[in-house]
């Protein structure tokens, strides 16, 4: 095994770019690296073609129908992909499980493997200061005073990409992280939450759990 040099560790600990970094699209307050600043940086810090990236879908590519607020249909495609990371040369490999969901089914393929890389570069130390909340605050949505303004008059936005599915599926995944007494007052009235319900759901539970 070939050990990392002083400069490797240096790129791996070096902050990425104000650019790399967008406010979450479906979690207020949330951070999200993009995945192409991810890329740039593994390059410089191992090579280009010197790490390899292997993914295999963990189940078939799941359909879901929907219908947008603005009332045309909608098809989702969810993909959970298992990717492996390696560099050869230094002996690193990973695992990791990630999913993504899109209008696109090899779109919702690429979108669970970008998400699987970015967290594995987590685990090497890229972009670790996004994780512990130390690249200061998430850039404010184009569309916030608006969102702010309909929420005050008790207007639902439209959703156009932000659909149930997708927010029924981060909020379940955050309820399962409750303990089991908690969980379920926040399931009864799973089947009439809206995506507006959803997201505020989202949040609350990100707070309560943060709190622990």
């Amino acid at each position: 095994m070939k050990p990392l040099s002083p400069e490797q560790l240096a790129k791996i600990a070096e902050p990425l770019s104000p650019e790399a970094i967008a406010a979450h699209p479906r979690m207020a307050g949330l951070s999200t690296i993009k995945g192409i600043f991810v890329t740039e940086r593994l390059n410089q810090v191992f090579g280009v073609g010197a790490w390899v990236v292997k993914t295999d879908l963990s189940s078939p590519i799941a359909t879901v129908h929907t219908t947008t607020n603005a009332g045309r249909e909608r098809i989702e495609y969810t993909a959970v992909a298992k990717t492996i990371f390696t560099v050869p040369a230094h002996d690193i490999y990973y695992e990791c499980i990630a999913s993504s969901t899109n209008s696109d089914p090899g779109d919702a393929a690429k979108g669970a493997t970008t998400d699987a890389i970015t967290k594995i570069a987590s685990w090497i130390g890229i972009g670790i200061d996004v994780y512990k909340g130390k690249h200061g605050a998430a850039p404010k949505p184009a569309n916030a005073n608006l969102l702010d303004l309909n929420d005050k008059l008790g207007l639902v936005p439209a959703y156009d990409d932000l659909t149930a599915a997708t927010l029924k599926a981060d909020f379940l995944k955050l309820v399962k992280k409750l303990p089991a007494d908690q969980q379920e007052r926040f399931l009864k009235d799973i089947d009439q939450m809206t995506p507006a319900r959803f997201e505020k759901g989202i949040v609350f539970i990100q707070n309560q759990i943060s709190k622990k």
